[in-house]
Formats: C-alpha cells, structure tokens, sequence
C-alpha cells in the first residue's frame, strides 16, 4: 500500500512539472514572434506541445506500471519459494525407506513366559543330581523378543500410492533367566530354585520349546501389529501437508 502511494505522488509532481514547463515556454516563444505586430491569441500553437508532453506522460506511466508489477511478481515469486519448503516432502522410494528406520525399535516385542516340563527317569540333569526324583518337574522363566528387519521392508511409491510390503517378523532374542530354574517338592507342594551346572545346555533344549509356545500365542502378530500402527504415521510425518494427497497401503 505505502509502494502505491509514493508512485501516486511521483506522477502528480511530474504531470504539474510538466504542464508549468509547458506553458512558460509557450508564451516565451509567442511573445518573441509577435514582438511590433499586432496582437494575437495563438492558442492553436499550444495543442501540439501538450500532446508531445503527453505521450512521454504516459510512457512514464506506463514504465512505473511495469515496475510495480515485475515487484509483484518478485515478491510472489520469493513467496512462493518459501511457501514451497513448507508444504511437505514430495515422497519417493528412498525417502520413505529412511523415514521407515525407527520402525525395528518400535516394533520389538517382548513374551514374557514360564514354562513348566516334566522329565522321567533322570539321574543327571544338566548338572544337578535328580537321581531322587522319580518324575522331575522343572519351571523356568524367560522372554522371547521380536522385530521387524527394517531392511527387509518392501517400499513402491507409485503417483500418490504409497506400498508397504512388511516381512515376516524375526526373533531377535529368546533368553531364560538362570535364577529361574526351579524343581518341584511333591512334599512341600512348591518349586524350589535349583543350580545347573551345564546351564548353557538346558538353555539351548528349552529355547525352541519356549520359541513355540511364543508364536503360539501371537509374538509374531502382535510384532507386525506395533510396525503397521507405526509406519503411517511417519510416512505421514515425512509427507506434511501433503499427507492427505497419499494413499498408504500396508500389507
């Protein structure tokens, strides 16, 4: 507004310059030619210099005009640009693939499980003496964790769909707590805490048994659940403004 009013300024001041150039000279020049002749209106001697005035007038005008709007477009033009770097990320297959990288921390499971296993007719049991046992009950503790390889993720950006392919969920570690390990007391009616010597063996016997019992119980399900739950919004993320543009499918 205040850029309009200055060029509105200018050409008042120009336009009155002008026009009292304009008439000085004119009655300058008449009165030298009419000097010792009778006097006379020349009025027709005038019409041609304000038209030359005129035209070089206008020509001004037209030159702010067309500075006013180059500034415009300057200024939308810088605008635009700034506008541009917030209005999302145009999404493509390597960028969504980046954005994608928290998904294996987001997407680790834990099971949590006690299992309990009978054994008959043991003498050693990894180390402990269970030649009093005729049936030998043994519970145990321990978590199995799962997650997504983030490598293994399919990612097709194709126009505004976006495909998501998971991969199957891995175990990443399945341990059994040591101090765990308990024997039945068909006297006392409890478990009591145990010492293997050979740990590392019942460890790697039990560990498939407890893998097992996990996938039975949804480890792997609830492992591609917490992924899917987690990739929308961070593709979303990436996307910004433009997210509502994107159809996300996640198989």
């Amino acid at each position: 507004m205040q850029e309009n009013q200055n060029t509105e300024k200018i050409e008042t001041q120009n336009t009155g310059s002008l026009e009292f150039q304009s008439q000085n000279t004119t009655q300058s020049i008449g009165q030298f030619q009419n000097y010792g002749q009778p006097q006379r209106q020349t009025s027709s001697q005038h019409p041609p210099r304000r038209r030359k005035n005129n035209k070089k007038l206008a020509m001004q005008r037209m030159g702010i005009v067309i500075g006013v709007i180059f500034s415009i477009f300057l200024i939308i033009f810088s605008m635009g640009a700034s506008w541009g770097k917030n209005r999302g990320t145009k999404l493509k297959n390597e960028n969504v693939a980046e954005s994608l990288k928290p998904v294996s921390k987001i997407s680790e499971t834990n099971y949590h499980y006690r299992n309990i296993a009978k054994f008959e007719n043991v003498d050693d049991f990894y180390g402990f003496d269970a030649s009093k046992y005729s049936n030998l009950t043994i519970s145990y503790e321990g978590v199995v964790t799962a997650s997504i390889d983030i490598s293994e993720i399919k990612v097709e950006v194709k126009k505004d769909v976006v495909t998501i392919t998971l991969p199957e969920p891995q175990v990443i570690t399945n341990k059994i707590s040591e101090s765990s390990v308990a024997v039945y007391n068909a006297n006392r009616g409890t478990f009591e805490n145990i010492k293997l010597t050979d740990f590392k063996g019942f460890e790697t016997t039990q560990q498939p048994v407890a893998q097992s019992n996990a996938l039975t119980n949804g480890l792997f399900f609830d492992t591609s659940d917490k992924a899917k739950a987690a990739i929308k919004p961070l593709i979303e993320s990436l996307a910004g403004p433009k997210k509502d543009k994107y159809n996300i499918v996640i198989n």
